[in-house]
């Protein structure tokens, strides 16, 4: 996963996300002892906002991306 990514969302944890895609947007850098079996943490933006907290890598999967323009696209 990179920033500029288009990702689901897990239904399973984020059901308010269900049908809707994210986009990447920063990698949490700094990891906690809790969060290193779930994968890198992200921010990722949904609707043209930025969901208020970090996503862990484990609940989201890529979809799409579109390298020069950091919108979706098929793989």
């Amino acid at each position: 996963m990179k920033v500029g990514d288009l990702v689901k969302f897990s239904e399973e944890h984020y059901p308010e996300y269900k049908g809707l895609f994210g986009l990447l947007t920063e990698d949490r850098a700094d990891r906690t002892a809790w969060t290193q079996d779930r994968g890198p943490m992200w921010q990722v933006m949904v609707n043209g906002r930025i969901h208020p907290f970090y996503i862990a890598s484990a609940d989201i999967t890529v979809v799409g991306f579109d390298h020069n323009k950091m919108i979706g696209g098929r793989l």
